[in-house]
C-alpha cells in the first residue's frame, strides 16, 4: 500500500472511528446512469470522462449533500461539519441509524482524478452521469471502507466515503451512487 492511499484510508479510518460506523441493510439494485466499466487497466491511463465540467470554486463542501440525500441512511445525528483538518475541502456526515456512534459519509472536494486512479491501483472505474468514477473498497481495521471519486474537471474531482463493519462492497457502492449524483448536480457548471 502506498503511503498516500495509506494515508487516505487513515484519514477516513480516523474520521469514521471518530463518530461511526456504516451499516446497509437489503441488496444493491442497479442505479440509472451508472455504467460499469467491462475492464479496468492494469495501468490506468487517458483522460477520464467528463460529460459536462464542473467548478469547485467557492463551493461549501457541507453544501454537496442535504438531509434529504442522506435519507434513505439516517437523518442527522448531529450537524454537518467541516473536517479540513483530516482531508481538505471535507465535511462529515453523521447519522442516526439507531446506533450508538451513527454512520459516517464524508464528501470532499478533491485532487485530480489520475492521481487517485494511479494511487488507488487496485480501483476500478465506472461511468456515473458521464463521468469518470474510481471506486475502491478495502478493509481498514474492522470496516470495509469504500470511496468513490468523480471526476469534475480536468484537475479536480469529488470523493465521498462511507465505512461499515462487516459491510459488502456493492451493497455500499450502490449506496453511494445516488450521493455522488447529487454531489455533481450541485457543483457549478465550468
Amino acid at each position: 500500500m502506498t503511503s498516500s492511499r495509506t494515508a487516505l484510508l487513515m484519514a477516513l479510518a480516523l474520521l469514521f472511528s471518530a463518530g461511526c460506523s456504516y451499516s446497509i441493510n437489503g441488496d444493491a439494485l442497479p442505479q440509472a446512469g451508472v455504467t460499469p466499466e467491462t475492464t479496468a487497466p492494469a495501468e490506468p491511463t487517458g483522460a477520464p470522462k467528463i460529460a459536462k465540467a464542473r467548478t469547485v470554486v467557492g463551493v461549501e463542501p457541507c453544501s454537496l449533500l442535504t438531509a434529504a440525500d442522506l435519507k434513505p441512511i439516517g437523518p442527522y445525528k448531529k450537524d454537518p461539519a467541516r473536517k479540513d483538518d483530516v482531508i481538505q475541502e471535507s465535511c462529515q456526515y453523521v447519522l442516526d441509524d439507531g446506533s450508538q456512534p451513527g454512520r459516517t459519509v464524508v464528501v470532499a472536494l478533491y485532487q485530480k482524478y489520475e492521481q487517485v486512479r494511479t494511487r488507488q491501483s487496485k480501483g476500478r472505474e465506472v461511468v456515473v452521469e458521464g463521468h469518470s468514477t474510481w471506486t475502491l473498497c478495502e478493509l481498514s481495521g474492522g470496516e470495509m471502507a469504500c470511496t468513490a471519486t468523480l471526476a469534475v474537471n480536468a484537475n479536480r474531482s469529488v470523493l465521498v466515503a462511507m465505512a461499515q463493519a462487516g459491510g459488502v462492497p456493492e451493497q455500499m457502492l450502490a449506496e453511494m451512487q445516488p450521493l455522488l449524483k447529487a454531489a455533481l448536480n450541485r457543483l457549478p457548471v465550468a
